[in-house]
């Protein structure tokens, strides 16, 4: 009952904003100089949350959340902070190991980032603080949200991985795919492009390349398929110069994404501690992303699904989780 009470109430808000939007599209276009122009943001703050409930239940790569902040240095250059904590456990919830089963892990992370923005290549990269075991805050974070939402409790954490700090340098670059844009006479566009991912640390040593696509109208810089990723934020690495942020915006996306996996701690365990593997790593992995975002009045909307493959040899079936965020532009 209570979920088609919360249904029925946020009616009257979508239909307000699909109304807000239509009107966007109907007005014309103000220029520089002109009354009701606005200039493009120089400020991003996102907050993004991963789970995997939405499709199933609690397992592998349960729970993530990510707060970052971008800001304008000077020119196309860009410096960012980050706050991020991922959560894991194993498909049986069971006091003690489970073999063959992911381990018990939380991560807790500060970074700092700087970017370059450009209208054919864009590059970010970050420098990621963090702990694992214990003070990472997983455990308590998720007995707190489990508690709230009167779910079932998980009794393994006294065997997670053990805590140590970790240090992590996480890169991403875009390029442009001009031969994928397109407008039409209604102002439906379509837009692409190439990305790459590089990480070394202690956390994970991993690299690969993707692809993104996407058809929409007024479509902004940031596609925000990016997901909870070191080096990934709210901002779009590629400018889009036929942008205006005068009116509402609205998409459809989606990206494929392949990588060799060398290391991840939350399977190989720490550098510091011995500890007793449960699973052994699938080095190549490969994620598919398909979502809806919606740009009005500054604030940037993006829910999505996300397919991933195997991480573990032992791993029963794939993984698959839901992704939203709302960035405020200013």
């Amino acid at each position: 009952d209570g979920c088609i009470i919360l249904r029925m109430s946020a009616i009257p808000w979508v239909t307000m904003l699909v109304a807000s939007v239509a009107a966007d599209y109907t007005n014309p276009i103000a220029q520089p100089g002109q009354p009701g122009y606005v200039a493009k943001p120089t400020h991003h703050f996102r907050g993004m949350f991963e789970n995997d409930s939405a499709f199933g239940k609690d397992r592998n790569y349960s729970h993530g959340t990510r707060f970052d902040y971008a800001q304008q240095a000077c020119g196309n250059h860009y410096w960012g902070v980050s706050l991020t904590q991922n959560i894991y456990t194993p498909e049986t919830h069971t006091d003690g190991r489970v073999w063959n089963q992911h381990p018990y892990a939380g991560y807790l992370a500060i970074g700092g980032a700087w970017m370059y923005r450009g209208e054919d290549v864009g590059s970010s990269l970050e420098l990621q603080l963090g702990v694992t075991g214990k003070p990472s805050f997983a455990e308590n974070s998720q007995w707190f949200v489990h508690a709230i939402g009167n779910m079932e409790q998980w009794d393994g954490w006294g065997d997670q991985i053990p805590a140590e700090p970790t240090i992590q340098l996480s890169a991403r670059q875009d390029w442009r795919l001009a031969c994928c844009e397109s407008e039409s006479k209604g102002g439906f566009q379509t837009d692409g492009l190439i990305f790459t991912r590089e990480a070394v640390g202690t956390v994970d040593i991993s690299g690969g390349v993707g692809l993104a696509l996407r058809w929409g109208y007024n479509l902004p810089d940031a596609m925000q398929v990016n997901g909870n990723h070191a080096a990934d934020y709210g901002v779009g690495l590629l400018r889009k110069s036929a942008y205006d942020p005068t009116r509402s915006s609205w998409f459809i996306v989606g990206s494929v994404y392949g990588e060799y996996v060398a290391r991840d701690m939350f399977i190989d365990g720490g550098v510091f501690h011995d500890f007793e593997q449960t699973c052994s790593r699938q080095p190549w992995q490969a994620e598919m992303q398909l979502g809806v975002g919606v740009v009005h009045k500054g604030i940037h909307y993006y829910a999505g699904a996300v397919w991933h493959t195997v991480e573990y040899r032992t791993q029963n079936s794939d993984s698959l989780y839901g992704t939203f965020s709302i960035t405020w532009n200013w």
